[in-house]
This record gives C-alpha cells, structure tokens and sequence, in this order.
C-alpha cells in the first residue's frame, strides 16, 4: 500500500494515497482506523483509539499498531518534539 506520514512538529498523520486518514498521533490521543471499505461493510472505525494526553510510551503504541495493521512504518523522524 502506497502512503504518506505528514507531520507538522506536533501532530502526525499517516494517509493512504487515496487520501484516507489510516491513522493520527497528537497530544490528546491516538487514531488507528480501519480501511474505508471495511467500514463500509460495516465494520467499525478504530482499530487502536485513546482520548487522552499522549506520551512517549503511546509514540512507540502508535507506530507498533501502525506496522501491525497497515504495514506502515512510521519514522521517529516524525516523533512530535514534546516527546523526548
């Protein structure tokens, strides 16, 4: 699967090339989200979701559950620079 990981300091973003949000790391949580066409066959939306103040730990949570269900690889180059 083609994709882009998109960040801008303190929030990132991994997309689909269709444009999809597959999955967001900000400062009050995480979103993993299934494919669009799964969710139109009537499967939920989130595969790993918080909604709470994210740390370190929650980066490393974030890219595991990326690479486990997209096969996306998210750099720490990308690592929002509140996390040391």
């Amino acid at each position: 699967m083609d994709y882009d990981v998109v960040s801008d300091g303190l929030t990132v973003w991994v997309n689909a090339a269709s444009g999809e949000c597959l999955g967001r790391f900000g400062k009050f949580g995480i979103d993993v989200h299934k494919k669009v066409e799964d969710q139109r066959d009537g499967a939920s939306e989130c595969l790993f979701c918080t909604h709470g103040p994210t740390t370190l730990a929650d980066w490393e949570a974030f890219r595991v559950s990326m690479a486990l269900h997209h096969r996306v690889q998210v750099g720490d180059t990308h690592r929002p620079s509140r996390l040391q």
